[in-house]
């Protein structure tokens, strides 16, 4: 029997039956999205993120996205907020990019300061942003991502009717809360959560659309009392193929020469950012015990970290290192699959708190884009299905001495894998793979979509 659901809005009146939904996945929804694209007009999408277009992750996940989109025929309007430092790195470089492909970027200051009045402000003007903006254009959708954007974009769903499509990324309120940002212990922390905990499940309950990084996340939204039926699509985050690629062994060579890594010497990678949720301890304990058993043993951070932030962090745990063991190196993204090259290993430790179900770890897809195993922590989103599923690497369940020991045996296992058959296994979690996804949810906003394994 055709399923058909009635979509409520906030009032409790009907806005709406979705025709029969139906569920894509793989290859299908490349054909279903083409056949589509075939019989349909251009689409006008206003596309509001509080991410920056010029922010790391706005360079691996939004930006890349809307590139490809565009070529396809969407035509794009995109509200952002740029962080002041990295808009006058790149923002013109993001701007011309942008210009070329036809896509009205409409970029608004990102706010750190003064605590929490500077989020309301950012609100505000994003608001007022997407405001002007569909007061010059009829949009044919509204692709908000994450909650701010979202709650901007439901305002305009409400006065104009346009649909709206809830790209949620992870459980933000959570995660806010599990990070100290709005802490239980603060009278305003608190009254921030119980807000956008609200928020939430006006979201879930009025949007046309879910997107979710990963099915632990769709089964989460899915049991929500406040969920009514949208068509939730797992899209999770991926890497760039043609940026990301496996090094090949003269290339790999001189990058370890040129960072003064011996060519067989054992290295443990970590890319991105050293903040708390990522679990840098428990990385440099991993590597502590690796080179307990191999000396020549260096540990390799790639991102804007600092080496004598990471050895105070490594004092403080008590564990022992060597300045000649930790190599730093920076760059814009176009620069990582070179740094990259000169890994071993790379671990994706993740703390796994409740808002956990929902990540989906970019630097994992970049890891095996380029062929590079892991080493990571289970109860993390999709993490550890992903990890079986595609034999990427080995799982740590605690960090006790028995599994520590365990993962230090792995990781020599792991050097001698066939990188270019890894890389083939997670072809799934290629960005062109996930860009005809969002093709898909485009052209056809009742019909779900599974970006992955399944």
């Amino acid at each position: 029997m055709t399923e058909t659901l009635a979509i409520a809005a906030g009032d409790g009146t009907d806005i709406g039956v979705a025709p029969p939904r139906r569920r894509l996945a793989g290859t299908d929804l490349v054909a279903h999205w083409r056949s589509a694209k075939s019989q349909a007009k251009p689409m006008k999408i206003l596309y509001i993120t509080y991410d920056g277009l010029t922010d790391f992750i706005g360079q691996s996940q939004v930006l890349p996205y809307l590139l490809g989109s565009a070529a396809a025929g969407a035509r794009f309007t995109v509200v952002s907020f740029e962080k002041p430092d990295r808009q006058a790195i790149i923002g013109a470089e993001v701007e011309r990019t942008c210009r070329d492909a036809g896509i009205d970027w409409r970029p608004k200051r990102f706010r750190s300061s003064p605590p929490y009045l500077a989020k309301f402000i950012d609100q505000l003007a994003m608001q007022r942003a997407a405001s002007a903006a569909i007061g010059e254009t009829r949009f044919d959708l509204l692709h908000c991502r994450s909650y701010p954007a979202a709650m901007a974009g439901l305002a305009i769903k409400r006065r104009h009717g346009t649909p709206l499509l809830f790209d949620m990324r992870g459980f933000w309120p959570d995660q806010r809360r599990e990070g100290g940002r709005w802490s239980r212990r603060s009278p305003i922390g608190n009254w921030l959560y119980r807000r956008w905990k609200g928020h939430e499940a006006r979201l879930v309950k009025q949007a046309d659309h879910i997107i979710v990084l990963t099915h632990a996340a769709k089964r989460e939204v899915e049991s929500c009392a406040a969920y009514r039926g949208a068509p939730i699509s797992v899209i999770p985050c991926c890497a760039d193929f043609d940026i990301f690629e496996v090094a090949d062994r003269s290339a790999a060579l001189e990058t370890r020469l040129r960072l003064g890594i011996g060519p067989e010497d054992p290295v443990l990678g970590y890319l991105g950012s050293i903040g708390t949720v990522y679990m840098i301890g428990r990385h440099l304990q991993l590597f502590e015990a690796i080179k307990r058993r191999d000396p020549r043993a260096k540990a390799l951070f790639i991102g804007r970290n600092q080496a004598a932030e990471i050895l105070s962090l490594a004092a403080d745990m008590g564990v022992s290192l060597d300045e000649k063991d930790v190599i730093v190196v920076a760059g814009e993204r176009s620069e990582l699959p070179k740094w990259l090259g000169a890994v071993d290993v790379g671990t994706c430790f993740i703390i796994p708190r409740p808002s956990s179900k929902g990540v989906s770890p970019t630097k994992l897809a970049e890891y095996l884009a380029s062929g590079i195993p892991v080493i990571a922590n289970t109860c993390v989103g999709d993490v550890e299905e992903i990890v079986t599923k595609l034999d990427a690497g080995h799982l740590l369940s605690d960090f006790g001495a028995e599994d520590v020991g365990a993962a230090v045996d792995a990781f020599f296992k792991l050097r001698t894998v066939d990188r270019q058959a890894l890389r083939r296994r997670a072809q799934p979690f290629d960005l062109d793979v996930a860009a005809d996804a969002y093709q898909a949810i485009y052209r056809d906003l009742h019909t779900a979509v599974d970006v992955g394994l399944r």
